[in-house]
């Protein structure tokens, strides 16, 4: 590629004025003749103007800043883009939000950021369409993500089959899973409810497979949900399960609570995991167990990778999947 030199070397200037003239320098005095020189060599030589790398960062999200401010899944993700972000000397933009009160979101904010972070269950649509405003994009634990388009996500499937494995291992049997139901959503706000959490869905399919009986309770993803879960399975006289799975660390904080309230003992008469293993249950009395899913981790490869993006130091689209850990506490012994 040619470069600015080269053009100085065959018009018999210097490498300055050649910048100031391809640079349109209105206080550069200089010949015509010898303008238009420089202009024709540059053209001979195929010369390109090498232009600023836009190293802005934008975030995308399905949640609203209330939610973002009180789940700590969310506020996670954020502290470690942003720590990533800062130590990479990129930049941050305002987040964009396709939330229940912001439905239209700002194409042309997505086309002039220098790639976009995505996060939340957005449908396959949508995240086609935002690629096409700008192919430079990473999409946060969303495995249902096109090949085509980077992502880091966590295999929650393997991550609820080993962690099954594991109870049953213990001679324990009588296993409930709470959760929830999960909304995907367009990029003009709309959602669909579905039940197919990964989670749910590769804890029926072993109970199936080992012929165990489901105890499954869907009813939301807050920590009151948890409590409620707890009531049902007491109103049910002598059918109360061994172990608790709470799909998230809400939940179980609810499942604990309501447990100690109604004097079960743990992890004697009850056993209680959850999924996250996010900070806000280190805090719990008894400790949690957790399956430790690396939410900081997703943060700090996904701003990796749009730093990839922006630099073309990689053309090939890849999905990193981080591993999930058991983290063994109080509540259940490996």
């Amino acid at each position: 590629m040619a470069s600015i030199r080269d053009i100085a070397r065959q018009a018999e200037v210097s490498p300055g004025t050649v910048s100031r003239v391809l640079n349109n320098d209105p206080t550069l005095s200089v010949a015509k003749d010898t303008r238009t020189r420089i202009h024709q060599i540059a053209q001979d030589l195929q010369y390109q103007k090498s232009t600023r790398k836009n190293k802005s960062i934008q975030i995308i999200t399905y949640a609203s800043r209330a939610k973002e401010m009180s789940d700590p899944y969310y506020r996670e993700i954020r502290l470690a883009i942003e720590a990533e972000v800062k130590r990479l000397n990129l930049s941050l933009k305002r987040t964009l939000r396709i939330d229940d009160q912001q439905n239209q979101i700002n194409l042309h904010k997505v086309e002039n950021a220098g790639a976009i972070i995505v996060i939340g269950n957005f449908s396959v649509d949508a995240l086609n369409e935002l690629k096409s405003h700008n192919p430079n994009m990473v999409v946060i634990n969303n495995p249902n993500t096109p090949k085509s388009i980077d992502a880091v996500y966590s295999d929650l499937n393997d991550a609820m089959i080993e962690l099954l494995d594991c109870i049953l291992a213990q001679g324990l049997t009588s296993i409930a899973y709470v959760g929830g139901h999960h909304t995907i959503r367009g990029l003009d706000g709309i959602t669909t409810t579905n039940a197919t959490d990964v989670r749910y869905q590769a804890y029926r399919s072993w109970c199936k497979q080992h012929k165990i009986e489901e105890y499954v309770l869907l009813l939301g993803w807050e920590k009151k949900h948890g409590e409620d879960a707890v009531k049902r399975f007491l109103n049910k006289a002598n059918d109360f399960p061994e172990v608790f799975i709470a799909g998230n660390d809400m939940l179980a904080i609810g499942i604990l609570q309501q447990l100690q309230t109604s004097k079960k003992i743990i992890p004697e008469e009850v056993k209680l995991i959850s999924f996250n293993d996010l900070e806000v249950i280190q805090y719990a009395t008894p400790s949690i167990s957790s399956v430790h899913i690396p939410v900081d981790e997703f943060g700090r490869t996904a701003v990796r990778m749009a730093e990839e993006r922006i630099n073309k130091t990689r053309q090939i689209a890849i999905h990193v999947v981080a591993e999930a850990q058991l983290k063994a506490r109080t509540t259940f012994q490996v």
